[in-house]
């Protein structure tokens, strides 16, 4: 079989299969060929990050409000006691180690905080990226593949690229966030984690300067209960609809899928109302893909910054243009 042929083939497979939508938008399609700066700048959002509340002894009040959650949904799991201190032993190679410190899941945000150890100081770089990065779970559901490959990238739960988010560098030492966003993550008792090179970067103006580290890196830790076990309450339109599916209210969101071509910003002036007249925005938005080459867009996914403990009977969608979807528990 011809490499074209074989190409249609992938593409037949793979064309109603989810997309991860950063590699479509064009906004944020910033692609270098070179290896270490399209891997650069997949990470450099990286900031730091500063809490004022303690949990085990960290300071993490704003521990995992990094991009499209800046708002009380993951304000909210760390009050309630959804983040899962991971209680684990350094995985220790020959010039580094690391181990994940929390953990928090549901169907719409997964968050890992990795604490990395090096041999060389970290003070002068603006964080660690990982590659070859594999994320599954105990029933090899594909939670998240760092591939290029449409028939790889596309089979992923997580339906956006990788965010990185650091907490905190000192020394030798390193903490960051890595954040993904879907609206049907599962309900794992495990998780494993595996990657084969960190490389310790600075963008330095477009001229990284960069510290490698290459290995079969790998670890697993068992998921509490808490989080296996939520709860996700479903909401129906109670009127039928062409454009809107369904709805859930998790613990750090509520997520609406909408059958839309046209892109929706998560900037834009959407919003949800509960039975009480309390007003949510618009927190993030995700897409899904269709068509031979991926290129359009079939369905949206619409966050809100409402979480289970905003739970109630009916509540409205409210569109910019006037038009309005009422839901109802399923």
């Amino acid at each position: 079989m011809n490499n074209e042929n074989m190409n249609k083939k992938i593409q037949k497979k793979v064309k109603t299969k989810l997309a991860i939508s950063n590699f479509q938008e064009s906004e944020e399609n910033f692609m270098p060929k070179n290896k270490i700066l399209k891997m650069v700048a997949t990470f450099v959002l990286a900031i730091l990050i500063v809490g004022g509340v303690t949990y085990g002894g960290i300071k993490i009040v704003e521990i995992f409000k990094i991009k499209g959650m800046d708002d009380a949904g993951i304000q909210t799991a760390i009050q309630n006691n959804y983040i899962q201190n991971i209680d684990m032993d350094y995985v220790k190679e020959e010039k580094v180690k690391f181990k994940v410190d929390y953990f928090m899941m549901d169907d719409l945000n997964f968050d890992l905080v990795f604490n990395f150890v090096t041999e060389d100081s970290v003070d002068n770089f603006e964080g660690i990226a990982l590659t070859g990065l594999k994320i599954t779970d105990e029933n090899d559901n594909q939670i998240y593949f760092d591939s290029e490959g449409q028939d790889i990238w596309t089979k992923n739960i997580a339906l956006m690229a990788s965010d990185w988010s650091v907490i905190e560098k000192q020394g030798n030492t390193l903490r960051q966030v890595l954040h993904l966003t879907s609206n049907n993550f599962p309900r794992s008792n495990k998780i494993y984690v595996s990657f084969n090179q960190i490389t310790l970067y600075n963008v330095n103006q477009g001229d990284p300067i960069t510290i490698q580290y290459d290995g079969d890196y790998e670890l697993e830790f068992d998921v509490s209960k808490q989080l296996s076990e939520r709860k996700t309450i479903e909401y129906t339109t109670i009127k039928e609809s062409k454009i809107v599916e369904d709805a859930k209210l998790t613990n750090s969101g509520f997520a609406v899928t909408i059958n839309s071509d046209e892109y929706i910003s998560p900037q834009d002036s959407i919003t949800v109302t509960d039975e009480n007249g309390n007003t949510y925005t618009l927190s993030n938005t995700l897409r899904i893909f269709g068509g031979e080459f991926l290129e359009k867009i079939e369905k949206q996914i619409l966050i809100f910054n409402m979480t289970l403990y905003n739970e109630c009977s009916t509540i409205k969608l409210n569109f910019e243009n006037g038009a309005t979807y009422e839901f109802i528990k399923k």
